[in-house]
Formats: structure tokens, C-alpha cells, sequence
């Protein structure tokens, strides 16, 4: 892993072993345990096809493009949209790192009022001028950390899910890949953004780096029995939350047969 705050930038290395795909996410994870998220656990696509050489190669572009149009995604239940809900959109930023495939994050400053020290991708709540969440989540990055990223570079978009457990926003992850990050072209508005960091896609994927924390219980009466949200190690920063949740949804859709994480919640 490695922090940007200075214009400094260093080879990143992990080892990231060849594993059986992850069968997604089942009862009892993330959102408690009467969600089911993802209501079958058909695989679309051939685990041999994606190795981490070719993981941003135009090839798995397009497969998981078309895994995010045919795949049923997660369902969260006593999620009502509504013309209540706020809505977001953060980037989820694939690049590469001295040629290696990564991940940016970011750490919030501790200078604003809520989330404040978290990590997060880049993103935020959506204007009345944005044309729709892509454009959300590219303006939002790019007053955040600087980076003009293009809209030919989205991949799609997983999912819209609710910021806290009981929350009234809506965050949509809009997946995006632009290539070599360079220093030079991060800007950090420290109003906002402590620092950045990028961690390996292989990293993320090594199950060693992979645990879970349960909850006995929520505050929404389909959660008394208690939820398990992932949590990302074996870097300097400990990622966990709303984060950890996109990463649990979208790395196996971006890595199969990398990613094999099960993700259990033990009543």
C-alpha cells in the first residue's frame, strides 16, 4: 500500500494465490439476517477467463459490463426507494499502480461534520445540476481529489445502497478504470480529504487480508437478529463499512476465481 501526500510514489508487491470464485453474498451477511441479497448465486461467468494480469484488460471490461446488466444484484429489503431518500454516487476508481492493479481510497479530513476520518472512494451527494449519478460521481471526484476522469471510462454501476443501516441516502458505486495513476494529477482538497491510498487488487482478494465484524442487532425490526459487515485488512488503513460492503459486492464480479471470501453470520 501506499499513502499519497507528497508527490512520492514507490512500487507496491503482494502475492495473490489462484482461488475458487466466491459464491457471493448469501443469508445473514451485511444487512442482516432475514436479507437474502442476492437471491440466486448462478455463476455468469468462466473463472479460468480472469487472471490478474488482464484484470482491467478490455476483455474483462466487457465481461463484467455485461455480468452487471445480466447478474441479479442484492435486494436489500425495507429499502423502499422514495422520494424521501437523498441520493449519492461514489467512484469506485480502478487504476493502476506502477503497472499494477489497485484501488483508490481516501481518508476524510477531520475537519468536516460527518464521516470525518473515514475511509471512502471519492464521491458524494448528487446536485440538481448533475445529468445523473455517473456524472455525480466524476464531479465528485474530481473536486475531492482532482482527478478529470472521463465518462467513456465507467464500467457501470452496482447497486444503489443506503449509507447507514437506517439511513435516508441512497450511495450508487460507479465503477471506473483511467489507467496509470501519477501523482501529478492528485490534488487533494484538504477541506474535505485527509489523504489518499491505493491498495492492490491481489491484496484485497488474499483472504488473509479479509475478515468480518457481527453485530448483534440493529435498529430496523429485520435486523434483531443481528448482521456481519466485512472488513478489510493487511494495509496501513483499516477499511470497513459502506466501503468494505462495495468491495465485498464488486470484487468478485471483477475478479472470479481471485476472490474468495465467504462472508458468515453466526447467530
Amino acid at each position: 500500500m501506499k499513502e499519497y501526500e507528497t508527490n512520492e510514489m514507490h512500487p507496491i508487491k503482494w502475492k495473490c494465490k489462484l482461488n475458487k470464485p466466491l459464491q457471493l453474498l448469501r443469508r445473514n451477511s451485511l444487512f442482516g439476517g432475514h436479507h437474502k441479497l442476492f437471491h440466486n448465486n448462478k455463476v455468469l461467468y468462466d473463472k479460468n477467463t480472469v487472471i490478474l494480469e488482464n484484470i482491467l484488460s478490455e476483455e474483462n471490461r466487457v465481461r463484467v459490463q455485461s455480468t452487471l446488466q445480466k447478474y441479479e444484484m442484492p435486494t436489500i429489503r425495507k429499502v423502499t426507494v422514495s422520494e424521501d431518500h437523498k441520493k449519492a454516487a461514489v467512484l469506485v476508481p480502478l487504476c493502476t499502480v506502477n503497472g499494477e492493479p489497485s484501488l483508490l481510497f481516501m481518508v476524510r479530513s477531520n475537519l468536516i461534520p460527518a464521516h470525518r476520518g473515514e475511509i471512502s472512494f471519492p464521491g458524494g451527494m448528487m446536485d440538481d445540476t448533475d445529468q445523473d449519478l455517473v456524472t455525480t460521481a466524476l464531479r465528485e471526484t474530481k473536486e475531492e481529489v482532482g482527478l478529470d476522469i472521463m465518462k467513456d471510462t465507467v464500467w457501470g454501476m452496482l447497486q444503489s445502497l443506503p449509507s447507514r443501516v437506517n439511513g435516508k441516502t441512497l450511495v450508487t458505486p460507479v465503477i471506473a478504470s483511467f489507467g496509470e495513476l501519477q501523482d501529478k494529477n492528485l490534488h487533494l482538497n484538504k477541506a474535505e480529504v485527509e489523504s489518499v491510498f491505493t491498495r492492490t487488487i491481489s491484496s484485497l482478494c488474499d483472504s488473509k487480508n479479509v475478515g468480518s465484524t457481527q453485530f448483534r442487532r440493529g435498529k430496523l425490526p429485520s435486523l434483531q437478529s443481528g448482521f456481519t459487515l466485512p472488513v478489510y485488512m493487511g494495509g496501513e488503513h483499516r477499511i470497513w463499512g459502506l466501503t468494505a460492503v462495495i468491495l465485498h459486492m464488486f470484487l468478485p464480479i471483477l475478479a472470479p476465481g481471485l476472490y474468495k471470501f465467504k462472508l458468515r453470520h453466526r447467530h
